[in-house]
Protein backbone atom coordinates (compact mmCIF):
# COMPACT_ATOMS: atom_id res chain seq x y z
CA UNK A 1 0.00 0.00 0.00
CA UNK A 2 3.20 2.83 0.78
CA UNK A 3 4.06 1.88 -2.24
CA UNK A 4 0.76 2.33 -4.46
CA UNK A 5 0.50 6.01 -2.50
CA UNK A 6 3.73 6.84 -3.47
CA UNK A 7 3.32 5.97 -6.83
CA UNK A 8 -0.25 7.59 -7.09
CA UNK A 9 1.09 10.64 -5.56
CA UNK A 10 3.43 10.81 -8.88
CA UNK A 11 0.11 10.37 -10.97
CA UNK A 12 -1.23 13.52 -9.09
CA UNK A 13 1.75 15.31 -10.43
CA UNK A 14 2.39 14.04 -13.55
CA UNK A 15 -1.39 14.21 -14.85
CA UNK A 16 -1.47 17.65 -13.81
CA UNK A 17 1.53 18.85 -14.83
CA UNK A 18 0.68 22.22 -16.63
CA UNK A 19 -0.84 22.97 -13.29
CA UNK A 20 2.21 21.87 -10.89
CA UNK A 21 4.49 24.40 -13.21
CA UNK A 22 1.51 26.87 -12.77
CA UNK A 23 1.21 26.80 -8.78
CA UNK A 24 5.26 26.87 -8.56
CA UNK A 25 7.94 27.83 -11.17
CA UNK A 26 6.16 31.69 -11.27
CA UNK A 27 6.46 32.42 -6.88
CA UNK A 28 10.24 30.82 -7.26
CA UNK A 29 11.03 32.84 -10.47
CA UNK A 30 10.09 35.66 -7.94
CA UNK A 31 11.89 34.32 -4.93
CA UNK A 32 14.83 33.64 -7.27
CA UNK A 33 14.80 37.21 -8.96
CA UNK A 34 14.72 38.72 -5.73
CA UNK A 35 17.83 36.88 -4.24
CA UNK A 36 20.00 37.45 -7.39
CA UNK A 37 19.27 41.19 -7.14
CA UNK A 38 19.59 41.85 -3.45
CA UNK A 39 22.80 39.94 -4.12
CA UNK A 40 23.88 42.30 -6.60
CA UNK A 41 23.02 45.28 -4.88
CA UNK A 42 25.22 44.27 -1.46
CA UNK A 43 28.34 42.93 -3.62
CA UNK A 44 27.73 39.13 -2.79
CA UNK A 45 29.30 36.24 -4.28
CA UNK A 46 26.69 34.50 -6.75
CA UNK A 47 28.07 30.74 -7.60
CA UNK A 48 26.90 28.66 -10.24
CA UNK A 49 28.87 25.07 -9.19
CA UNK A 50 32.23 25.90 -7.97
CA UNK A 51 32.23 29.37 -10.50
CA UNK A 52 31.50 33.11 -9.29
CA UNK A 53 29.21 34.39 -11.99
CA UNK A 54 29.34 38.25 -11.04
CA UNK A 55 32.36 40.27 -10.32
CA UNK A 56 32.03 39.95 -6.61
CA UNK A 57 34.58 38.71 -3.88
CA UNK A 58 33.15 39.75 -0.55
CA UNK A 59 29.56 41.07 0.76
CA UNK A 60 29.53 45.26 1.53
CA UNK A 61 28.25 45.43 4.89
CA UNK A 62 24.53 45.62 3.88
CA UNK A 63 24.93 41.66 3.13
CA UNK A 64 22.86 41.38 6.45
CA UNK A 65 19.70 42.21 4.02
CA UNK A 66 19.96 38.95 2.35
CA UNK A 67 18.52 37.03 5.02
CA UNK A 68 16.55 39.35 6.61
CA UNK A 69 14.55 39.71 3.39
CA UNK A 70 15.01 36.61 1.59
CA UNK A 71 14.45 34.63 4.27
CA UNK A 72 10.83 35.58 4.92
CA UNK A 73 10.14 35.42 1.44
CA UNK A 74 11.02 31.96 0.98
CA UNK A 75 9.27 31.18 3.78
CA UNK A 76 6.44 32.98 1.77
CA UNK A 77 6.98 31.52 -1.32
CA UNK A 78 6.95 27.57 -0.29
CA UNK A 79 3.64 28.02 1.90
CA UNK A 80 1.98 29.99 -0.83
CA UNK A 81 2.75 26.83 -3.74
CA UNK A 82 2.04 24.66 -0.75
CA UNK A 83 -1.52 25.94 -0.27
CA UNK A 84 -1.82 26.59 -3.80
CA UNK A 85 -1.43 22.82 -4.41
CA UNK A 86 -3.39 21.54 -1.44
CA UNK A 87 -6.46 23.56 -2.84
CA UNK A 88 -5.97 22.41 -6.41
CA UNK A 89 -6.13 19.05 -5.71
CA UNK A 90 -8.90 18.98 -2.66
CA UNK A 91 -11.12 22.20 -3.55
CA UNK A 92 -10.10 21.95 -7.56
CA UNK A 93 -8.54 25.64 -7.34
CA UNK A 94 -7.08 26.72 -10.43
CA UNK A 95 -4.51 28.88 -10.99
CA UNK A 96 -3.83 31.30 -13.60
CA UNK A 97 -0.12 32.51 -14.48
CA UNK A 98 0.64 32.96 -10.68
CA UNK A 99 -0.99 31.09 -7.96
CA UNK A 100 -4.05 33.39 -5.79
CA UNK A 101 -2.51 35.22 -2.97
CA UNK A 102 -5.68 36.65 -1.86
CA UNK A 103 -8.44 35.32 0.90
CA UNK A 104 -5.38 31.82 1.51
CA UNK A 105 -4.09 31.56 4.58
CA UNK A 106 -0.40 31.41 3.25
CA UNK A 107 1.56 33.18 6.87
CA UNK A 108 -0.75 30.72 8.88
CA UNK A 109 0.35 27.82 7.61
CA UNK A 110 3.81 29.60 6.94
CA UNK A 111 3.84 30.16 10.74
CA UNK A 112 2.61 26.48 11.63
CA UNK A 113 4.94 25.17 9.34
CA UNK A 114 7.62 26.79 11.25
CA UNK A 115 6.12 25.24 14.79
CA UNK A 116 6.68 21.61 13.55
CA UNK A 117 10.04 22.39 12.00
CA UNK A 118 11.01 23.39 15.54
CA UNK A 119 9.35 20.60 16.92
CA UNK A 120 11.48 18.22 15.20
CA UNK A 121 14.33 19.87 15.08
CA UNK A 122 14.23 20.14 19.26
CA UNK A 123 13.68 16.34 19.08
CA UNK A 124 16.34 15.24 16.42
CA UNK A 125 18.82 17.80 17.94
CA UNK A 126 20.53 15.15 20.59
CA UNK A 127 20.95 12.21 17.41
CA UNK A 128 22.07 14.66 15.19
CA UNK A 129 24.86 16.21 17.69
CA UNK A 130 25.99 12.49 17.98
CA UNK A 131 26.03 11.76 14.27
CA UNK A 132 28.06 15.43 13.71
CA UNK A 133 30.59 13.91 16.25
CA UNK A 134 30.77 10.71 14.32
CA UNK A 135 30.95 12.84 11.11
CA UNK A 136 33.80 15.31 12.01
CA UNK A 137 36.07 12.35 13.42
CA UNK A 138 35.36 10.55 9.71
CA UNK A 139 35.81 13.70 7.73
CA UNK A 140 39.39 14.28 9.96
CA UNK A 141 40.69 11.06 8.59
CA UNK A 142 39.95 11.97 5.33
CA UNK A 143 41.47 14.82 5.24
CA UNK A 144 44.58 12.86 6.68
CA UNK A 145 44.77 10.70 3.71
CA UNK A 146 45.16 13.38 1.77
CA UNK A 147 42.25 15.08 0.84
CA UNK A 148 41.93 19.02 0.30
CA UNK A 149 38.48 21.37 0.04
CA UNK A 150 38.76 22.75 -3.57
CA UNK A 151 36.32 25.34 -5.04
CA UNK A 152 32.70 24.79 -4.20
CA UNK A 153 34.31 22.79 -1.09
CA UNK A 154 33.43 19.09 -2.41
CA UNK A 155 35.35 18.40 -5.39
CA UNK A 156 38.61 16.50 -3.83
CA UNK A 157 36.34 14.69 -1.61
CA UNK A 158 36.08 10.80 -2.02
CA UNK A 159 32.67 10.09 -3.35
CA UNK A 160 32.65 7.10 -0.88
CA UNK A 161 32.39 9.27 2.40
CA UNK A 162 30.05 11.54 0.39
CA UNK A 163 27.88 8.38 -0.38
CA UNK A 164 28.04 6.72 3.29
CA UNK A 165 27.09 10.18 4.96
CA UNK A 166 24.26 10.43 2.42
CA UNK A 167 22.78 6.98 3.86
CA UNK A 168 23.63 7.66 7.38
CA UNK A 169 21.78 10.88 7.34
CA UNK A 170 18.48 9.00 5.67
CA UNK A 171 18.50 6.38 8.27
CA UNK A 172 18.77 8.73 10.90
CA UNK A 173 16.31 10.86 9.53
CA UNK A 174 13.62 7.98 9.31
CA UNK A 175 11.85 8.27 12.54
CA UNK A 176 11.45 12.26 12.38
CA UNK A 177 10.23 12.08 8.89
CA UNK A 178 8.08 9.92 10.02
CA UNK A 179 6.78 12.10 12.73
CA UNK A 180 6.66 14.86 10.56
CA UNK A 181 4.80 13.65 8.35
CA UNK A 182 1.94 12.11 10.57
CA UNK A 183 1.80 15.49 12.10
CA UNK A 184 2.15 17.73 8.79
CA UNK A 185 -1.23 16.46 7.61
CA UNK A 186 -2.58 19.32 10.01
CA UNK A 187 -0.43 22.10 7.74
CA UNK A 188 -3.32 21.02 4.97
CA UNK A 189 -6.06 21.49 7.22
CA UNK A 190 -5.14 25.15 7.99
CA UNK A 191 -4.51 25.16 3.36
CA UNK A 192 -8.25 24.27 3.60
CA UNK A 193 -9.46 26.83 6.10
CA UNK A 194 -9.96 23.69 8.30
CA UNK A 195 -8.03 24.00 11.54
CA UNK A 196 -6.40 20.79 12.61
CA UNK A 197 -3.54 20.03 15.79
CA UNK A 198 -0.60 18.51 15.51
CA UNK A 199 -1.98 15.98 17.59
CA UNK A 200 -4.91 15.62 15.77
CA UNK A 201 -4.13 14.87 12.85
CA UNK A 202 -1.53 12.18 14.55
CA UNK A 203 -4.57 10.37 16.31
CA UNK A 204 -6.84 10.43 12.76
CA UNK A 205 -3.73 8.58 11.14
CA UNK A 206 -3.40 5.97 13.91
CA UNK A 207 -5.24 3.52 11.41
CA UNK A 208 -2.72 3.64 8.33
CA UNK A 209 0.41 4.52 10.80
CA UNK A 210 2.36 1.34 9.42
CA UNK A 211 1.39 2.56 6.01
CA UNK A 212 2.82 5.49 6.51
CA UNK A 213 6.09 4.58 8.12
CA UNK A 214 6.52 2.51 4.58
CA UNK A 215 5.84 6.27 2.60
CA UNK A 216 8.38 7.50 4.79
CA UNK A 217 10.76 4.99 4.06
CA UNK A 218 10.15 5.11 0.20
CA UNK A 219 10.14 8.62 0.19
CA UNK A 220 13.52 8.83 2.30
CA UNK A 221 15.16 5.97 -0.15
CA UNK A 222 14.01 8.36 -3.47
CA UNK A 223 15.79 11.51 -1.93
CA UNK A 224 18.67 9.34 -1.53
CA UNK A 225 18.15 8.84 -5.06
CA UNK A 226 17.96 12.26 -6.13
CA UNK A 227 21.03 12.87 -3.80
CA UNK A 228 23.01 10.89 -5.86
CA UNK A 229 22.15 11.99 -9.20
CA UNK A 230 23.11 14.98 -7.98
CA UNK A 231 26.51 13.58 -7.14
CA UNK A 232 26.77 12.14 -10.62
CA UNK A 233 26.63 15.34 -12.47
CA UNK A 234 29.04 17.34 -9.91
CA UNK A 235 31.47 19.71 -11.57
CA UNK A 236 29.42 20.32 -14.55
CA UNK A 237 28.27 23.70 -13.18
CA UNK A 238 25.02 24.34 -15.77
CA UNK A 239 24.42 20.71 -15.84
CA UNK A 240 23.95 20.40 -11.84
CA UNK A 241 22.45 23.55 -11.33
CA UNK A 242 19.20 22.36 -13.66
CA UNK A 243 19.76 18.73 -11.93
CA UNK A 244 19.54 20.51 -8.34
CA UNK A 245 16.82 22.46 -9.69
CA UNK A 246 14.73 19.72 -10.97
CA UNK A 247 15.12 17.27 -7.53
CA UNK A 248 14.34 20.01 -5.42
CA UNK A 249 11.19 21.01 -7.29
CA UNK A 250 10.32 17.20 -7.53
CA UNK A 251 10.73 16.54 -3.75
CA UNK A 252 9.22 19.30 -2.41
CA UNK A 253 5.92 18.52 -4.71
CA UNK A 254 5.97 14.58 -3.70
CA UNK A 255 6.21 15.53 -0.12
CA UNK A 256 3.30 18.27 -0.43
CA UNK A 257 0.96 15.95 -2.64
CA UNK A 258 1.42 13.22 0.40
CA UNK A 259 0.03 15.14 2.63
CA UNK A 260 -2.51 16.12 0.80
CA UNK A 261 -3.25 12.42 -0.33
CA UNK A 262 -3.26 11.23 3.43
CA UNK A 263 -5.56 14.63 4.35
CA UNK A 264 -8.04 13.69 1.96
CA UNK A 265 -7.62 10.44 3.44
CA UNK A 266 -8.28 10.44 7.24
CA UNK A 267 -10.00 13.30 7.24
CA UNK A 268 -12.25 13.74 4.56
CA UNK A 269 -12.87 9.96 4.27
CA UNK A 270 -11.55 9.69 0.77
CA UNK A 271 -9.60 6.87 -0.83
CA UNK A 272 -5.93 6.54 -0.35
CA UNK A 273 -5.53 5.30 -4.11
CA UNK A 274 -8.33 5.42 -7.06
Amino acid sequence: MALQIVLHTFRIIFGNFGQALRVSVGPYLILFSMGVGLALAVEFPIFVGDRIINDALFPSEAWILLPVILLPLFLFVVAWVAVSWHRFILLEEYASVLPAVRGRPIWSYAGKSILLGIAIAVMAWPVTMIVSGFLARDAQNIFADGATIAAGGRASIPLTFQVRWMIVNTLVTIPFAYIGLRWGIALVGTALGQPLGFFEAWEKSKPIAGVLFGVVVILLAANLAFQLISVAVWGVPILETLVDLAMSWLAMMLGVSILTTLYGHVVEGRPLVD
